[in-house]
Parts: C-alpha cells; sequence; structure tokens
C-alpha cells in the first residue's frame, strides 16, 4: 500500500494525532459522513445528506437518495474501492454497513457506521 500520512483527532488524546494509511483513509471517511452537504466553506456539493433525513420515516425515497450520496461518498475517494453498502435503521438513527479494499493493497475491511440521531455524529 503507498503510505499515507496525515492527521486526525478521531479517537486520539490530541497527543499523537498522526495518523497513516488506513487509518488516516477511514479518519478521512468518518469526516466526510460527518459533514452536513453544504456545511463546507466554498465547496457546498461536499457532505453528507444523512443528517437532513435523519429524523424523516425512512421510506424507499429517502433510502435510495442516502444509498446514492452514500457511494458518491465513498467513490469520490480514491484510495478505497465500495464492494458493497447496505442502510437500516436502528434505535437512534441510521446504520450504514460497508464493505470497501484499499485501492493500493491486498487489504480490505467491514465498516459499520451509525448516525446517531441523539448525539449528532456519525461513528465507526
Amino acid at each position: 500500500m503507498a503510505n499515507y500520512y496525515g492527521y486526525t483527532s478521531i479517537g486520539r488524546d490530541f497527543v499523537d494525532t498522526a495518523a497513516t494509511d488506513q487509518v488516516l483513509i477511514r479518519a478521512d471517511l468518518i469526516n466526510h459522513f460527518n459533514t452536513r452537504l453544504g456545511e463546507r466553506l466554498m465547496n457546498p456539493e461536499f457532505g453528507c445528506i444523512i443528517w437532513d433525513y435523519i429524523f424523516d420515516p425512512f421510506t424507499d425515497e429517502v433510502r435510495y437518495a442516502v444509498i446514492e450520496n452514500l457511494q458518491n461518498i465513498v467513490e469520490s475517494d480514491p484510495r478505497i474501492v465500495l464492494r458493497s453498502l447496505d442502510v437500516a435503521e436502528y434505535e437512534h438513527g441510521l446504520q450504514v454497513e460497508l464493505a470497501i479494499a484499499y485501492a493500493d493493497g491486498d487489504y480490505s475491511e467491514d465498516m459499520v457506521v451509525t448516525f446517531d440521531s441523539q448525539s449528532g455524529k456519525a461513528t465507526a
């Protein structure tokens, strides 16, 4: 795998925020999920629509819109390849199951990301 270097505060105590490879890619993906669509300055197309639908009834129309948005988010990162994606309701929001492969290596993983309406955060 190519070596990716960056910083993340996800799951860190701010003593050591350096991150590499899969840890960095995963943190970048979670950060994208936690950004509400239109929230990013100078880039209104960046972000996740789940936060606009989290309190709405989970109809087929909402489900397909969310799936399409999540697919676009994952596919916008050239470091990962989306293998599968499923969205379901859970007690306090939505739960997303992702199967991703890292593009520069033979490592893949399954992620479960919860979009919690009470905390307002996506966590994996």
